[in-house]
């Protein structure tokens, strides 16, 4: 429901998504320190975004600094698209921060449990793993990094050749890993036809989706 509402290109969508992302970090409890440091790894690839996109795009120039390469229309578009991917980012962030990996497991088999075509108990085990293992990968690409760095590997200046001695390494760990868990899940006996007891949604689960359905619909009748 939060991505439809980022769909738009209003500014009012955009201040409503971010007053309920802080809202909901308060409500959350989560350290704003661990929070912004979670978020500012990703401080470098909007600042390339928004000046890719303020430099090609098309249009009338700054009238103040006509020299500068560019555009009105590519600092409204850089701005908006920095804004909407940030937008994304910060609930991604609070997402993994407050989900445990055997509760989205259970949400996505309770979802996909009437489509009986289907194998929801492997689709809810595929994310949960993939939320729990993102962070690892990130961890083998920094000790992957750490080691190039430890043999001047960071003096190559080829782009292609830096991008191929760090996404090899971690590609091969991620592969190594991946079958370990594979043992790991046959060793203890996995296998999709065993039903899987899931615990009884609460009522009070359910009472942030009829505040976040009408915050929509406000918001719809306001634009």
């Amino acid at each position: 429901m939060i991505t439809v509402t980022l769909l738009n290109t209003e500014v009012l969508w955009f201040t409503l998504a971010t007053g309920l992302l802080l809202c909901l970090s308060i409500l959350a409890r989560l350290p704003m320190r661990q929070f912004l440091r979670d978020f500012w790894t990703w401080t470098l690839f909007l600042l390339i975004l928004f000046l890719f996109q303020a430099s090609f795009t098309s249009g009338p120039g700054l009238t103040k600094l006509p020299w500068l390469p560019i555009s009105q229309d590519g600092l409204k578009l850089g701005a908006f698209t920095c804004w909407r991917l940030g937008l994304i980012l910060g609930y991604a962030v609070l997402f993994t921060a407050v989900t445990r990996p055997r509760e989205l497991q259970n949400s996505v088999v309770w979802l996909l449990k009437p489509l009986p075509f289907l194998p929801g108990r492997r689709i809810g085990l595929m994310v949960s793993l993939t939320l729990r293992f993102f962070s690892l990968i990130l961890d083998q690409a920094e000790e992957v990094r750490l080691a190039i760095k430890a043999r001047m590997g960071d003096r190559c200046k080829n782009p292609f050749r830096k991008a191929k001695a760090l996404s090899l390494p971690v590609l091969r760990r991620s592969l190594s890993r991946a079958e370990d868990v594979t043992f790991a899940l046959a060793a203890r006996g996995y296998r999709d036809d065993i039903p899987l007891r899931l615990p009884e949604l609460k009522l009070s689960h359910l009472i942030p989706l009829p505040i976040l359905s009408g915050f929509l619909l406000a918001v719809w009748f306001l634009s």
